[in-house]
């Protein structure tokens, strides 16, 4: 799935800890943070730091991706800094 905007990172995150039989709370807990946390990001009543939110994507097991624009989205080229808004690439096959 690709995720586009703040609701397509709530209905993954969602989606990956459901097909993971984890509740929020177990979800949250496994990276440190309460249930509360984790129920304002997939509601969408907060917006958490990128890095919690990676966190919890690489605990679900989500492989990540970021494309630049124009991109098709499977080139491995790195890159030092990202001038413009990139897209996050997370496999359906989970």
């Amino acid at each position: 799935m690709i995720i586009r905007t703040a609701d397509d990172l709530r209905h993954a995150v969602r989606t990956l800890r459901k097909q993971h039989g984890l509740s929020q709370t177990e979800a949250a807990q496994l990276i440190g943070h309460s249930r509360k946390w984790l129920s304002s990001l997939e509601t969408g009543a907060s917006q958490p730091p990128v890095d919690m939110v990676i966190d919890l994507l690489v605990l679900l097991g989500a492989p990540m991706q970021v494309a630049l624009p124009g991109e098709n989205g499977t080139s491995n080229r790195t890159e030092t800094s990202i001038p413009a808004p990139a897209l996050l690439d997370i496999d359906e096959g989970l």
